[in-house]
């Protein structure tokens, strides 16, 4: 997951509503959106799943936890001895509720067993930011009522792709409601490229600027955006609403995941 938009406590009746681009290799094996939750106990979680490292980028369980996963590019690319990042995420939609989910994650992970990456956990109460890019500790952030954009990068460092969507975003959060969820799936198709440059220390430029743009096309590398989502959370009990593309959503159609919430876990 390349990118997260995490509105909380801002939108009458919808507490949390989250919208996601999911950036990678288009040769990378993957599932589209199915479920996750492998035992008749669990809670049941939807999410995509990463067929090389058996994880996730977004998971969403039906008590409306939502966790989403981008990870810090690392020069030489990750390092294959340690375990898939894409275990957190549902680690995270295992509980209840998302406080329980970063308590029990502070406490159990061990960061250095993990690549580096940032989550941000989030349900109808609470929302976090979590920074697993430190080898010794979990560092876990309580984020106040509002709109929080993560992408490949700390939460808390300036972004123009960051920048980008607050840009496209702003006009409709005036107006929260229907205006925004009819916004959200053109917002994660635009192709703008803002300016700024790739980061100085980028290990492949070009693919670096490609990735400036919300919805990535970096054809000549293989990489882009490879799927969408967009996720509200109700006042009531109901589980979330999911919506969902299975290739870039500038090219597919978005369809509803909703049916899967009543069909059988994944082994």
């Amino acid at each position: 997951m390349c990118l997260l938009i995490v509105i909380s406590g801002v939108v009458p009746g919808m507490p949390l509503i989250v919208a996601a681009n999911r950036d990678e290799r288009r040769a990378r094996p993957t599932i589209p959106m199915t479920r996750l939750d492998a035992d008749a106990d669990d809670l049941a979680v939807l999410g995509g799943r990463d067929e090389v490292g058996g994880g996730t980028w977004l998971a969403i369980n039906e008590a409306g936890v939502v966790a989403g996963l981008t990870n810090r590019p690392l020069r030489d690319g990750p390092d294959a001895a340690k375990r898939s990042r894409g275990e957190l995420p549902i680690l995270c939609a295992g509980h209840a509720t998302a406080a329980a989910a970063v308590d029990a994650f502070g406490r159990d992970i061990d960061p250095g067993a993990y690549n580096p990456s940032w989550l941000i956990v989030a349900d109808r109460h609470e929302a976090f930011f979590v920074d697993v890019t430190a080898t010794d500790d979990v560092i876990v952030e309580r984020l106040r009522p509002g709109v929080h954009v993560l992408e490949n990068s700390d939460l808390h460092e300036p972004s123009s792709k960051v920048q980008r969507v607050r840009q496209l975003l702003d006009p409709a959060l005036a107006r929260p409601g229907a205006e925004l969820l009819e916004l959200l799936p053109t917002l994660l198709a635009d192709h703008r490229v803002p300016p700024g440059g790739p980061p100085a220390d980028a290990s492949n430029p070009r693919l670096a600027l490609a990735a400036g743009a919300i919805c990535v096309h970096a054809d000549e590398d293989d990489y882009g955006t490879r799927s969408s989502a967009v996720i509200t959370v109700a006042d009531d009990l109901a589980p979330p609403s999911v919506r969902c593309t299975d290739e870039a959503p500038c090219h597919d159609r978005w369809r509803s995941a909703g049916h899967l919430w009543a069909t059988s876990r994944t082994g």
